[in-house]
């Protein structure tokens, strides 16, 4: 019996290891990595795909050297940083650029990624209900086919989007709930977004702010639209620029609300406010809105405090 006791411990203390230590708090990637690596910084792996797999829930994921390195899932809590001078791209030819499918309440930090579009239809697809997700120093270019999104969270949740790049999408940032009270929570702050046919798109159900960011060349700037039923939007809008687009704000029908204040809305070439069928689009009283083909009036406005 001693002999039997002893080989199982002697078992265990081979087996339980490879259980308990494989994942990493830190990991990273290279491009001159290996997927069969252990993914630490010294014996980096080649893909996000491995690196995560190895990963700690709430460890992080470094890019060590520029290149291609491929769509990728994030089901954990996980930080994942491209340092500032190192290229770290992502161009899907189909499905999804990198796709967040964790569980509520899990945070998700990307920072100075680069999505490009090369055929796929989404850029960053957050699949996550209750999540936090920060998107950081990004730039999500050239998803530009029908229909095609850099970012779309179509539930509930949190979702922080700063100083980063949106070009030539589609859809920019498109967020969607799925009650009144079960909302999609977007906050988007010193970017910019250009040359998209909608930049930002609230849709049902939906609570958006946006600040210190510049909206230009596109078809619409924001869009709360729908052919048939109201959208519940709600959007605010500080110390933004919307120039040079078809339309600065497009907002319809009576469950649609934007506040905006300290913004500029000029030189649009088709309106600067284009309100439909009793949306409201208020102003602080301190706004520029000049110098559009038409659509220079807001519905009211409402008092700071």
């Amino acid at each position: 019996m001693k002999a039997v006791i002893r080989n199982v411990v002697v078992v265990m203390l081979f087996v339980i290891p490879v259980g308990v230590f494989a994942q990493n708090t830190r990991s990273a990637v290279s491009v001159t990595g290996s997927d069969a690596a252990t993914c630490t910084v010294p014996d980096p792996c080649r893909t996000f795909g491995a690196a995560l797999s190895k990963t700690n829930s709430g460890g992080e994921v470094i890019v060590l050297s520029s290149g291609g390195y491929g769509p990728f899932t994030v089901s954990q809590a996980v930080t994942i940083v491209s340092p500032p001078g190192i290229y770290a791209a992502i161009a899907p030819a189909s499905g999804i650029g990198i796709s967040i499918s964790t569980a509520s309440g899990a945070t998700v930090v990307l920072r100075g990624l680069y999505v490009n579009g090369a055929g796929a239809p989404y850029g960053i697809y957050v699949f996550s209900a209750g999540a936090n997700i920060y998107l950081e120093n990004m730039v999500v270019a050239g998803l530009n086919c029908s229909g095609c999104t850099a970012v779309i969270m179509p539930q509930d949740g949190n979702l922080r989007v700063t100083d980063s790049f949106f070009r030539n999408d589609f859809y920019g940032v498109s967020v969607a709930g799925t009650s009144a009270t079960v909302r999609a929570r977007a906050t988007i702050d010193h970017c910019r977004l250009l040359g998209t046919t909608v930049a930002v798109q609230p849709s049902n159900f939906s609570t958006v702010t946006l600040t210190n960011s510049l909206l230009t060349g596109n078809f619409r700037g924001i869009s709360i639209d729908s052919p048939s039923a109201d959208i519940d939007a709600h959007v605010t809008v500080d110390n933004s620029v919307f120039t040079q687009n078809s339309v600065g704000i497009f907002a319809i029908r009576t469950a649609a609300l934007v506040y905006v204040s300290s913004s500029v809305i000029t030189q649009n070439t088709q309106f600067g406010l284009d309100i439909q069928q009793g949306a409201q689009v208020l102003s602080a009283g301190n706004n520029v809105l000049i110098d559009n083909a038409a659509g220079e009036a807001f519905t009211n406005t409402f008092a700071l405090k």
